[in-house]
């Protein structure tokens, strides 16, 4: 059965929530790569068992642990290689990490990154499909909607405006809730949906469980938005930091 790692469950602002920042896994698919997932994903044993890797937008709360998980992919000697999917602009941050770049195409480590920048992502990872869904954020943001036998899952990165997702049938939704409506007027500001929208496209989908994620610590308390989600959603889950669910 599948089995969903939430890595990271948090928003941009720390501040001692407990919360690293985002990044979920999904049997050998990791979706976004925050600040301190790559010691998670050894702790886990799931460092190795990467075979690609989908950035929704270049936010650094997102990325800002790909070049860690690179480097320890290096130092573990991965020999095959991985793919990275992502929106525009990536490659110039690549480009950018020289020195792992030599690394990861030497010969003594035959370690390649395959690099795959397009809004529309359509991939395959053993027995999933993969498709780039464009969402609402103040950056360009890509969702991304997971297939595999007859069930569905969304992962959604940032977005204040989820609508391009009603057009598709999703099992399992997992979408940052970043604030609560006493705070929309902030969250439509910085390209962000409060939790009892996320609830409303829950709902809108037919999900049969919401996940909320991005959770902000400032401003109204976790329940609190957990408590609104499910008063529209019950079917609404706030995992924290190394929760898993089979799905």
């Amino acid at each position: 059965m599948p089995r969903v790692v939430f890595l990271g469950t948090g928003a941009g602002g720390f501040r001692g929530s407990g919360r690293f920042k985002s990044s979920v896994y999904l049997d050998g698919m990791l979706f976004d790569c925050g600040a301190g997932v790559t010691g998670r994903l050894e702790d886990l044993g799931l460092l190795d068992k990467i075979e690609a890797v989908f950035i929704t937008h270049l936010h650094s709360d997102h990325l800002s642990g790909l070049y860690d998980t690179l480097v320890s992919m290096v130092v573990e000697r991965r020999s095959r290689p991985l793919s990275i999917y992502a929106p525009p602009g990536l490659s110039g941050l690549l480009s950018a990490y020289s020195s792992l770049g030599n690394k990861l195409s030497s010969p003594e480590t035959g370690f390649s990154v395959n690099l795959f920048v397009s809004l529309s992502t359509v991939a395959r990872v053993g027995e999933y499909t993969v498709e780039g869904v464009v969402l609402d954020h103040v950056v360009t943001n890509v969702g991304y909607l997971v297939r595999w036998a007859d069930r569905t899952l969304v992962y959604t990165g940032d977005t204040r405006e989820p609508s391009n997702l009603l057009n598709h049938k999703v099992d399992y939704l997992i979408h940052e809730a970043t604030f609560t409506e006493r705070f929309r007027d902030v969250a439509k500001k910085y390209g962000h949906t409060t939790a009892l929208e996320a609830a409303k496209t829950a709902e809108a989908v037919g999900a049969k469980k919401l996940f909320i994620t991005h959770i902000e610590n400032r401003g109204d308390p976790d329940e609190a938005k957990l408590r609104e989600a499910q008063s529209i959603y019950p079917e609404t889950l706030m995992p924290r930091d190394l929760e898993e669910f089979t799905l």
